[in-house]
């Protein structure tokens, strides 16, 4: 896990900046505090590396890494069947002198070419230069999970993990880019976009590869979902498969030279990885709950029975009972806009999760302890976790087959626990998002569209997901899992990127695995929900693994932060929320309008309407222009 930084001339040789590159590479010293290291390769192209050593641990794994004489290659991220893959090299002659992936990684792309990517089963993002051919190779892993930003300028190609070396190699490149941060404010739609908020600098999406020859830029796709339904597999057999394949995605994860732990809360994805860690290795390993200290209150508008909510109760009996380090890091309100700012310098732009505020703080805790974390992120999508999302499709599908007691058997199952209003609020919501229409007639609707000022009005939409245009014969749930896995993810991927690597840690995702993401792929919608309840599959296939109490839960609740009650509590930073969003400097932006923005404010803390993400998203934003625009840290 590591940061990296390069810049290629695309049609000639030219000097290339050695002081200034070697300052604008220390802006990744965060992400690879072991070493930096920068090389000339040619009078084409740079490379810099900033490590974070986790896996053979000697300085001959440092980067940039040549091989033959003719590669030379910086990567960021792990590929955890490395041992696997080497085993097959050396089998074919190949000779190593390293321990560690970085080694493998330029060994199959030498052997495989671009075709090595379909064998690596990991998170990457890395760029080879072929100093023959003169010719440089990109890629970033099937999800996304690591970040790879670029921008052509001047002749030059540059990329890096984080924009900020980019900028501070090329400050003029520090522009706003009004499209991408509009579409942020109004709909939530963050790094799943290939625009950044800075003008002309842009992501390589998940899943695709980048080549430059003879100055040619040439950008393919090369992973897609698999598009068809195998129902030849039983439920039972899916399950047994599905089990194995789980356990070998943590076992995997596990691989390290360094001390590893995992960020543990109450629900079904974190515990199953807690217990698949210690059936793989009985060490005291560490775990990390975050807790609010009178925990959240739940939202009677989403659940049927209400309460208060405190993921440390049940995480620290499961860490108890396995025997683990328990860290519970308690949240504190007390300085939300300085952890904020702090955490948007890091995502280089807002992001609509007030769930950044508590990861803040549970990572600088967990930073003290280990190097490693294993996080539970992405079952959700891949399951139907987020049951909220995922039970209107489901019904939709039962009818549409003609299977309508199942379907209304379906829907009384899910009103045990949940509100069935808010799930049609829910599936609108994101049906809408496909047309304009419906998102303009909502924010009418809402007093939204008032807050805006001229600057993030009448931009072009986009879209919140990648779509394969293949997902509609699959039926409606297949359909809004393509939303959630290929949008919505990217942007969690993004922030859970940002905000470990801010402290030096490496996050693995057993659940972004490849294989188990394929094999649940093709499985039936009712292998995944079912009863009203989602991840099924998952449920059954940890039986025997994990307590019954785990499993069984009904309710779903996510990561919730009380976002709403920070902007109607005068004793958080004395209002410093709404002082900044109505001060001065804010308004004469032009990003809001002041009348509208005060209605919104007025509305929100008389309780009328709950307008706090949509707060949350407007006050990252005024700090994403303090820290990278008024005054930018480079």
């Amino acid at each position: 896990m590591c940061g990296i930084f390069g810049i290629l001339n695309l049609h000639d040789q030219r000097l290339l900046d050695e002081m200034r590159f070697s300052s604008a590479l220390a802006m990744l010293r965060h992400r690879g505090p072991d070493a930096q290291k920068y090389r000339i390769v040619d009078g084409y192209a740079i490379l810099g590396h900033t490590r974070l050593a986790i896996i053979d641990l000697s300085r001959e794994s440092d980067q940039p890494f040549g091989a033959n004489g003719q590669y030379w290659m910086v990567y960021n991220g792990e590929v955890f069947n490395y041992m696997e893959l080497r085993q097959e090299l050396e089998k074919s002659g190949v000779r190593f002198h390293t321990s560690g992936d970085t080694e493998v990684v330029l060994q199959s792309y030498i052997r495989w070419g671009a075709e090595c990517l379909h064998r690596f089963n990991g998170m990457w993002a890395l760029a080879i230069y072929d100093t023959e051919q003169r010719t440089l190779f990109c890629a970033r892993d099937r999800f996304g999970i690591k970040p790879f930003n670029y921008v052509i300028d001047n002749g030059q190609f540059l990329f890096a993990s984080e924009i900020k070396a980019i900028l501070a190699y090329r400050p003029e490149l520090a522009k706003p880019d009004y499209n991408a941060i509009a579409n942020y404010c109004r709909t939530s739609v963050g790094a799943q976009n290939e625009q950044t908020w800075f003008r002309n600098i842009k992501r390589l999406l998940p899943g695709h590869s980048l080549t430059i020859r003879n100055g040619q830029i040439e950008i393919k796709r090369y992973w897609s979902y698999p598009s068809t339904i195998d129902r030849s597999l039983s439920f039972d057999d899916a399950r047994v498969q599905y089990a194995e394949l789980f356990k070998d995605a943590v076992s995997l994860r596990m691989r390290s030279d360094v001390p590893l732990g995992l960020t543990l809360s109450s629900g079904i994805d974190s515990t199953s990885i807690a217990y698949a860690m210690n059936s793989a290795d009985k060490a005291p390993h560490h775990s990390f709950t975050s807790a609010f200290p009178d925990g959240v209150k739940i939202d009677d508008s989403i659940y049927a029975n209400g309460g208060v909510i405190d993921e440390s109760i049940i995480a620290g009996q499961v860490a108890n009972d396995l025997g683990f380090q328990s860290h519970i890091v308690i949240t504190s309100p007390s300085d939300v806009v300085g952890t904020l700012s702090r955490a948007i310098w890091h995502l280089e732009s807002g992001h609509s999760s007030p769930a950044i505020i508590p990861l803040m703080q549970l990572m600088a805790v967990a930073s003290s302890e280990v190097k490693v974390l294993l996080e539970g992120q992405g079952a959700d999508e891949l399951l139907g976790g987020y049951i909220l999302n995922a039970i209107i499709p489901t019904a939709i599908d039962l009818i549409l087959k003609g299977h309508i007691k199942d379907a209304l058997d379906e829907l009384n199952y899910y009103r045990e626990t949940y509100k069935l209003s808010y799930a049609i609020k829910m599936t609108l919501r994101e049906i809408s998002n496909n047309f304009d229409f419906f998102i303009k007639a909502y924010q009418w609707k809402e007093g939204i569209n008032n807050v805006f000022g001229p600057l993030l009005c009448g931009h072009k939409r986009t879209k919140d997901y990648i779509t394969t245009n293949r997902e509609g014969t699959r039926g409606f749930l297949a359909c809004s899992l393509l939303r959630q896995h290929s949008g919505g993810l990217v942007n969690l991927l993004h922030y859970g990127d940002a905000i470990s690597m801010a402290h030096s840690l490496e996050a693995r995702l057993p659940f972004m695995d490849y294989r188990l993401v394929e094999f649940v792929w093709r499985l039936p919608p009712e292998y995944k929900v079912s009863k009203g309840k989602g991840k099924v599959l998952h449920r059954e296939a940890m039986r025997g693994l994990v307590p019954d109490y785990i499993l069984d839960q009904k309710r779903k609740y996510g990561y919730v932060t009380p976002v709403s009650q920070w902007f109607r509590d005068n004793r958080i930073d004395d209002n410093a929320l709404i002082g900044i969003l109505l001060s001065k400097r804010c308004l004469e932006r032009g990003l809001f309008d002041k009348k509208g923005l005060e209605n919104i404010i007025t509305v929100h803390r008389d309780r009328k309407k709950d307008h706090g993400p949509l707060l949350f998203r407007l006050l990252s934003t005024e700090i994403w222009f303090r820290k990278f625009i008024d005054n930018p840290q480079l």
